[in-house]
């Protein structure tokens, strides 16, 4: 009879990791996160607004909410051609996206899929990992991404 090796306690952590399936990654935009890095959401979202946004002809500084006003670019300017474009770099299509969705909590697959599925063209290939968007959404000082927490 052999006897069992002793398992090396770092193999058996590595195989109980490897073993439970990975919990998916959800991101929307954090307007605390914004205000932690000194941004205002208003600004960074009303830029954004389309021509038939209601809120496009009162001044920015009586815009109070940065709520409304993802929800006015999700029902107004979201469908408008060019609200995201090819040319767009990856964190504004990904803001944008956000946005679109009235930034509801969307996992980082659903955000790949969109940059390498609905947006890369063989003119502006978008060739990225889900690590390597995770690693730009972690990264980010921009647009106040922020990893949403079960």
């Amino acid at each position: 009879m052999t006897s069992a090796e002793p398992q090396d306690p770092e193999e058996s952590e590595q195989s109980e990791e490897e073993s439970q399936p990975e919990e998916p990654l959800f991101y929307r935009i954090s307007f605390d996160r914004l205000a932690e890095l000194n941004r205002s959401a208003i600004v960074l979202v009303a830029e954004r607004r389309g021509p038939s946004c209601p809120s496009l002809s009162k001044p920015i500084q009586e815009l109070t909410n940065p709520r409304q006003l993802v929800d006015e670019i999700a029902k107004y300017s979201a469908k408008d051609e060019g609200f995201i474009r090819t040319s767009m770099g990856i964190q504004e299509i990904v803001f944008r996206t956000l946005l679109a969705r009235r930034n509801q909590p969307t996992s980082l697959t659903d955000l790949h899929y969109e940059l390498t599925e609905r947006w890369s063209t063989p003119i502006r290939p978008i060739n990225i990992t889900e690590e390597g968007l995770r690693r730009i959404m972690e990264g980010d000082d921009f647009y106040g991404f922020a990893r949403v927490v079960a």
